[in-house]
């Protein structure tokens, strides 16, 4: 029965310390993109601004989002106004919302939000709004 326990109490830190492991893994490599590709990103989404200005495209340079103070800066795999659905594998889009890794920035100034998707792999931002 002691040794049971042993076992069992073994087995938990075992699991807790490859949990650890990998959570610290995760959070330092989506640390580490976000800071490589952050102002990639900013540059970005502040040239395509012009072309599509989130929806507006005769919109002022005033009332465009000011991206190189975005109010937040994520990381997420997949674009996700990339219309494809998870079956259609040869879709040239399926990389682009299920793999390609895409730093998220979110512009708070004004309603409604404006959202940058920067695809790392491509090197191109996509505007939308939330």
């Amino acid at each position: 029965m002691k040794i049971r326990l042993l076992v069992l109490l073994l087995a938990i830190l075992a699991g807790i310390k490859v949990w650890t492991q990998e959570r610290l893994y995760r959070e330092g490599a989506q640390d580490a993109l976000i800071l490589a590709y952050r102002d990639r990103a900013i540059a970005a989404c502040q040239m395509s601004a012009p072309d599509s200005s989130v929806g507006h495209p005769t919109a002022s340079p005033a009332s465009l989002p000011l991206w190189t103070r975005p109010a937040s800066v994520a990381l997420v795999i997949g674009r996700s106004n990339a219309r494809v659905s998870i079956w259609e594998v040869n879709s040239a889009l399926w990389p682009a919302r299920f793999k390609h890794p895409h730093v998220v920035l979110t512009a708070s100034d004004r309603l409604p939000h404006a959202v940058c998707e920067y695809d790392v792999i491509e090197g191109r931002a996509y505007l939308t709004q939330l």
